[in-house]
């Protein structure tokens, strides 16, 4: 499986943000993005894994060359080009181990890629999209996580893009604990942001969402600090805050300069959702903070951390489960192969003695077969066909040299025929 693995992917920055904008599948109704999935594995005629969070976009194939699946995404996305990273073979694991342990985010160590990675894995499978076999892999995956994250204490860290923004939030409700703060959508990122500006003082929240009834249901905590209206009740009214912050998800953008955003003069607009919903244009007045700035502010925040010191732990103890996990993987290979060699003989033997009209040796065959197969898999070294026909010739068992001849063609052919099935 590892040989033929192949993954394709970027992680955002403002070099490629258009790109992972077009690719990204967070604000596609769950139809299409596996309509989009399905007319990839068509193309190559193969699995494909696809994984989309607020800062990359990346794509594994199973048996297929990372040329080949970056062709298939272009081909089915319409676009011409895009700036993708290859990897291949075991690279694959260990940069998903990575990603996963949130070594490779904007937040050194966040949680909740690890979540999403998870569920989409879970998506794959619950489509038909991803077979058992081709899961497993990924659950090698999970497991490399979960140590990392043990071992460098990335276990107690909140989403990304929270952490990202969460000073900036308190720096608003420091300067503006009066005034009204709007939070546009009530998904996990709306209520936590609601959950921040209420617990540091803000004291006019105001919810505008899609279906009021519906995000009360799921985040009855928000009511706690927080009124909530619908969205069209927002625009209608002209309700003007002085701080704007949109989680909401869609795969176009929702306010731009046709459908701006009422608001007082100066009025500081978040956009944390992905892709963005807010286009600069609709901001008529006043700071807007969208992915460019988080973008920024993540390499500042960069610079804070201990990051090069945890980098460096990380590669180190990284190379350690990579190595115990060639070595599983190696291990498996070895047990598959003796299972398959000792069963093939066995097969093999209940033929040997019809073979030859007139022998009597029906008893020995299978105990033979075996000591074949153990001479087999005792080698550690390549041999080549004169050397197993040799090892079989020199039998002290009672068995004429015409059989002996027979048995050993016999093995020579079906080993031939085993190596072949491999290439």
């Amino acid at each position: 499986m590892i040989e033929g693995l192949s993954m394709v992917s970027m992680k955002l920055d403002n070099d490629n943000y258009e790109h992972v904008k077009y690719l990204s599948t967070e604000g596609l109704c769950k139809n299409k993005r596996k309509d989009f999935v399905i007319s990839l594995q068509k193309e190559l005629n193969t699995e494909v894994f696809e994984l989309s969070t607020c800062n990359r976009v990346l794509y594994v194939g199973f048996g297929v060359s990372c040329e080949n699946l970056e062709q298939a995404i272009l081909h089915c996305s319409g676009l011409k080009d895009a700036p993708f990273e290859y990897h291949s073979g075991l690279p694959v694991w260990r940069k998903l181990v990575e990603v996963c342990s949130g070594l490779d985010s904007f937040i050194l160590g966040e949680l909740q890629v690890m979540s999403q990675f998870r569920g989409s894995v879970s998506w794959h499978k619950k489509n038909g999209l991803l077979s058992l076999f081709n899961s497993s892999f990924f659950d090698h995956v999970v497991s490399a996580n979960r140590i990392v994250r043990k071992n460098l204490g990335f276990n107690k860290t909140t989403e990304s893009m929270m952490v990202l923004a969460q000073a900036s939030l308190e720096r608003e409700v420091k300067q503006n604990s009066d005034k009204l703060a709007l939070v546009i959508g009530s998904g996990d990122m709306g209520a936590k942001a609601v959950e921040v500006l209420g617990s540091s003082g803000m004291s006019k929240i105001v919810v505008a969402c899609r279906n009021p009834e519906k995000a009360t249901q799921r985040y009855p905590e928000i009511t706690k600090y927080a009124k909530v209206i619908s969205l069209d009740d927002y625009l209608e009214k002209q309700i003007k805050p002085s701080l704007i912050i949109s989680t909401i998800r869609s795969s176009e953008v929702t306010f731009n300069e046709s459908n701006p955003l009422p608001s007082t003069e100066n009025a500081t607009v978040m956009d944390f959702s992905w892709p963005p919903s807010v286009d600069i244009s609709a901001v008529e007045s006043g700071e807007f903070l969208g992915m460019e700035h988080w973008i920024r502010m993540s390499h500042k925040l960069g610079q804070e951390w201990n990051y090069n010191e945890t980098i460096e732990d990380s590669e180190k103890l990284l190379q350690k489960i990579e190595d115990k996990f060639t070595s599983a993987l190696s291990d498996r290979s070895q047990a598959k192969f003796r299972t398959e060699i000792y069963s093939t003989l066995e097969k093999l033997s209940k033929g040997w003695q019809n073979s030859i009209e007139g022998e009597n040796s029906e008893p020995n065959m299978e105990a033979f077969s075996r000591e074949i197969a153990t001479w087999i898999c005792k080698q550690s070294k390549p041999f080549d066909t004169t050397t197993l026909e040799n090892m079989v010739k020199s039998s002290k068992r009672q068995i004429s040299p015409n059989l002996l001849q027979h048995i050993a063609d016999n093995v020579n052919q079906k080993l031939i025929e085993i190596h072949n099935s491999t290439l």
